[in-house]
């Protein structure tokens, strides 16, 4: 993974504390139960930071007005992906849910805004640097590769299914993303974030933003 290191670290860092503050806000009105400031938090409303996948495809006005008793579906949702012990339950647990808009893109942003230990972002961000990981730092091939995902939040039943196998596929390249992103900002003197997705992601979303065109 040749690729990681044109990150900026001190760069990568500051992102990454933007993130945290944001998770640290969630698990607060979660754990104090106000229902409606979470969800407008967690889908990107009042904060884009929350969720990248929802502001990016406008979804987050979307879920809340179209869906019935929305916040506490959302709020219901988040409380499930919180407690999961493995992030491969993530795409069963968002399709179970049944919340228009809310598919394995937001969905999986959720998982990690509330579970970063344990789940990691399913996005176009990570989805492009898992495909320059498995082509081998060949971005031209990574980028034609990644128009099988640009229909991010389609509710179709295939989909669905592309969007669940590349979830699963992401649990090796993303965590080593990582780890092997701690271990360059170390060497630059940057201590890496320690909730290990958020860090992952973050990582991506600089290869993304340097690299893809």
């Amino acid at each position: 993974m040749s690729i990681l290191t044109s990150v900026d670290w001190p760069g990568a860092l500051d992102h990454y504390k933007q993130r945290e503050v944001v998770h640290e806000r969630l698990l607060r009105l979660h754990d104090g139960a106000h229902v409606d400031a979470f969800a407008a938090l967690l889908l990107g409303v009042s904060d884009p930071i929350a969720n990248y996948s929802a502001v990016q495809h406008g979804l987050g006005p979307k879920i809340l007005s179209a869906n019935v008793n929305a916040a506490q579906r959302v709020f219901d949702l988040a409380t499930q992906l919180r407690q999961l012990n493995s992030a491969h339950q993530v795409p069963k647990t968002i399709r179970a849910a049944g919340i228009s808009y809310l598919q394995v893109g937001v969905g999986s942003e959720v998982s990690c805004m509330m579970n970063p230990t344990v789940c990691w972002i399913a996005n176009t961000r990570t989805i492009w640097t898992h495909l320059v990981i498995k082509h081998a730092d060949n971005i031209a091939t990574a980028n034609e590769a990644l128009a099988a995902y640009r229909d991010a939040e389609a509710s179709s039943e295939m989909a669905y299914r592309i969007w669940a196998a590349i979830h699963a596929e992401l649990a090796t390249s993303m965590t080593r993303v990582a780890e092997e992103g701690a271990r360059l900002a170390r060497l630059t003197g940057v201590e890496p974030g320690p909730l290990t997705y958020i860090w992952g992601d973050v990582v991506a979303d600089a290869l993304y933003v340097q690299h893809h065109r």
